[in-house]
């Protein structure tokens, strides 16, 4: 055997296997700021469905508030309703009435009770006019 058949016999030189391609630099640099731009982009969008969230509260609260202002306007006009009609009863009946000192006591009990509740009321709405 000469080597020229030798050679013929013998498997051929295999290529070295490839090395993996290492990414370069710019791909480095461009997966890096894509990661940034996707972190900014989750923290502005949970910020902005923060404001959307506490921006709804707080009108589902100025609702709530409006309504009560509503009930509570309500009341003292029908407070204040109920006390006129006593006062003008106790003028257009004061001689009468004049005689009769329980009687008396008692439209004044009432007239101060009214009187109180419509203090009362009166401050409840201060409070929620001041309310946001």
């Amino acid at each position: 055997m000469n080597p020229s058949t030798v050679s013929e016999y013998l498997p051929e030189p295999t290529a070295e296997p490839a090395a993996k391609p290492t990414p370069s630099r710019a791909a480095r640099i461009i997966l890096i700021l894509l990661g940034i731009v996707l972190w900014i982009g989750l923290v502005a969008g949970g910020f902005y469905a923060g404001k959307l969230y506490i921006d709804r509260s707080i009108e589902a609260v100025q609702q709530n508030n409006a309504i009560h202002m509503i009930t509570i306007e309500q009341r003292i006009d029908s407070l204040d309703t109920q006390l006129s009609e006593i006062k003008q009863a106790i003028n257009d009946a004061d001689q009468a009435w004049a005689n009769s000192g329980s009687t008396q006591k008692n439209l004044n009990q009432k007239i101060e009770d009214l009187d109180k509740q419509l203090k009362a009321l009166e401050h409840s709405l201060s409070i929620l006019k001041e309310a946001p």
